[in-house]
């Protein structure tokens, strides 16, 4: 947290040192002060990674460096009205972002099996990130929407709160998603920013969050496993809180007849549990599609991520990695969709 902080930094005072040395050096007669102080002004706000202005100042450093790349090329000089242009396409984009992220989708996927299992409709959820982007009535008309998918089972795949998430906010998102409870029988697996583990003084205690969970009638799965309509429900405690079962430990008991379904917020270790032999579906939330473009490119060179996205059948197990339900930090998508994941689970 502390070194994305000191990047973030990073690029936004070598963006106001780009742009002071391309302004100045295009009009020398401008007040080099005034100049400084209104970049500055300007673009420090960008720091701030919990409002739309964080990548709106994001892009206006991709669009200028492109600029930049493209005229050193071509061996011209970078002019204001091109720098007033990355400005207004970065405006554009990341209003572009917002209304995107605000559109929700169902993502369908079929798996079939030859183990057998009931006709199951599973409905996945993940990263709600509340309340970013949220409101209460915007949340209860969402939940609403995933009621409308006749599920059996509801698995929620963790973040559904993160480290802006106040104890009110909380115990409202929580209390929100209770009515998936009346028709579904509903599981809870823990992500890595719930309990707040990146700030000192937490908001609300894992106690406190698992009191809610319990009156909402949800079931939490810590490194834990049950049986539900004939299939193994196993939820992961999270990489990132430490100290989780292994493989081996956490599938000792699991009856590898019976369909098996593992939730773990991260896609990783994936091989090991394809190696187990005991695993039909694994599913994970957590990269949001990587949420900027086109940075979340990034994602698949990262060795803690196994699937970016989407769904990889890899023989006797398939993973799905959902893009999520909303997004991290602010409030706009460029790369991905946010949506819920309907999985329907028959007998082939």
């Amino acid at each position: 947290m502390i070194f994305f902080q000191i990047l973030i930094c990073a690029y936004v005072v070598f963006l106001i040192w780009d742009l002071y040395h391309i302004l100045h050096k295009a009009h020398p007669n401008w007040n080099k002060k005034a100049l400084l102080l209104i970049l500055t002004l300007f673009l420090v706000p960008g720091m701030y990674k919990h409002s739309l202005y964080f990548p709106f100042v994001i892009y206006i450093l991709v669009f200028t460096l492109l600029i930049q790349l493209i005229m050193w090329i071509i061996k011209r000089p970078v002019k204001l009205w091109m720098i007033l242009l990355c400005v207004f396409g970065s405006f554009c984009y990341t209003t572009y972002g917002y209304f995107h992220f605000q559109n929700r989708i169902e993502m369908n996927y079929s798996i079939k099996t030859d183990k057998e299992v009931p006709d199951t409709r599973i409905l996945f959820i993940s990263d709600l990130h509340y309340p970013n982007g949220l409101t209460k009535s915007s949340l209860d008309s969402l939940v609403k929407k995933l009621n409308e998918t006749h599920s059996n089972i509801v698995l929620i795949g963790g973040d559904l709160t993160d480290e802006q998430t106040t104890k009110k906010d909380m115990e409202q998102c929580i209390q929100s998603l209770k009515p998936l409870t009346e028709n579904s029988k509903v599981f809870y697996i823990y992500g890595n920013h719930d309990l707040q583990p990146k700030i000192k003084n937490k908001k609300f205690t894992k106690d406190e969050f698992e009191e809610q969970l319990q009156n909402a009638n949800i079931t939490v799965l810590n490194d834990q496993s049950v049986v539900c309509d004939n299939i193994n429900i196993i939820g992961r405690s999270d990489y990132a809180l430490k100290n989780r079962l292994d493989v081996t430990d956490l599938l000792k008991d699991v009856d590898p007849d019976r369909f098996t379904v593992l939730v773990d917020h991260q896609p990783i270790e994936t091989k090991q549990l394809l190696d187990s032999g005991k695993i039909d579906l694994m599913i994970s939330g957590h990269t949001h599609n990587g949420q900027l473009y086109p940075f979340g490119y990034l994602l698949d060179l990262y060795w803690k991520c196994d699937l970016r996205y989407g769904i990889n059948d890899l023989g006797s197990m398939t993973a799905i990695t959902s893009s999520g339900v909303n997004a991290w930090g602010f409030p706009a998508r460029t790369m991905g969709t946010s949506e819920y994941v309907v999985i329907d689970v028959t007998h082939a």
